[in-house]
């Protein structure tokens, strides 16, 4: 540690400066500025350039430090050497990406379909009432072929003026059903002819969710095994050694690809539904397709 002070010394010459006195008490370094003053002239030395003395004591310590700092150093250097000092090169690894694709083929599980029923009339009340009777019936029939309540969505209801015909009204309602059991697809389309329903749509087959996660499981593990085995490949044919595996990315799954028959409803002749006759429905198949990209690090 370094000290620096200012001493006032009683003699006879006022404020006159001595000099600097260098004391070493253990690891502290005194230094000090000597001034000689008369008792007379002590007031005088009040006003001292107090400014200039203290630029001095800022700047004995500054060189006392520094020499201080140096003779540490140059005991280091001496008997230490030079000061050792690590590099640390980081070089970027190559990248080599390979993408494979995964097919799955999967029989549908279920069926959606939309139905509804429209009537006219000249009395307001008495179309809604016919409207809202059939499509009772249509909602107990579907029930009682084991259709949950959950399955049975009811998509619209509308009622206004015929504009040919100001003194008519239509009134109309639809529903989505979901036919989880293919079995009972036949027989929910055969009530479009017993209850006379219209606006109907489908039936368009598709996968459960449960189904869906599972074929896209399945086809995400042939993708990755194809995109691998597509690695090993081409790193041998190109002397290349693959490293480890650092990224793995996944293209949007396709929607699956539905190949299936249109149903067709059998009609008699004067466009009667046929009685006794199932109608013919067949769900075919779907294809799943799952694509990965997998980056390896290479040596």
């Amino acid at each position: 540690m370094v000290e620096v002070s200012v001493v006032m010394t009683a003699t006879g010459t006022p404020c006159e400066f001595a000099g600097v006195w260098f004391e070493s008490i253990g690891s502290t370094i005194k230094l000090s500025l000597v001034f000689w003053i008369t008792s007379v002239g002590k007031r005088d030395c009040d006003i001292i350039d107090l400014k200039g003395v203290n630029m001095m004591k800022k700047m004995l310590e500054i060189v006392m430090v520094a020499v201080i700092v140096a003779g540490v150093a140059g005991a280091y250097f001496k008997w230490m050497g030079s000061l050792p000092i690590s590099v640390t090169q980081t070089q970027k690894a190559s990248m080599f990406d390979v993408s494979g694709e995964g097919k799955v083929v999967v029989i549908p599980d279920q069926a959606t379909l939309s139905m509804g029923v429209q009537e006219q009339g000249y009395n307001l009340k008495t179309v809604q009432e016919q409207v809202n009777k059939t499509m009772a019936s249509l909602t107990k029939s579907l029930k009682e072929m084991g259709i949950a309540e959950k399955d049975i969505k009811t998509t619209g209801y509308n009622y206004y003026p015929d504009y040919n015909n100001k003194n008519m009204y239509t009134a109309y309602a639809n529903v989505q059903v979901v036919v989880r059991d293919l079995d009972q697809v036949s027989p929910v389309m055969d009530l479009i002819g017993t209850l006379g329903l219209d606006n109907v749509s489908g039936p368009s087959f598709g996968l459960s969710d449960e189904l869906m996660n599972k074929t896209v499981k399945e086809a995400r593990g042939l993708a990755i095994d194809k995109a691998k085995a597509k690695a090993e490949e081409l790193s041998s044919l190109a002397g290349m050694r693959l490293g480890r595996i650092v990224n793995v990315t996944e293209g949007a799954n396709r929607s699956p690809n539905y190949m299936a028959r249109d149903a067709v409803v059998p009609m008699a002749a004067g466009g009667a539904v046929m009685e006794k006759t199932e109608t013919p429905v067949e769900a075919g198949s779907s294809e799943v397709s799952v694509s990965v990209t997998l980056s390896y690090e290479t040596n």
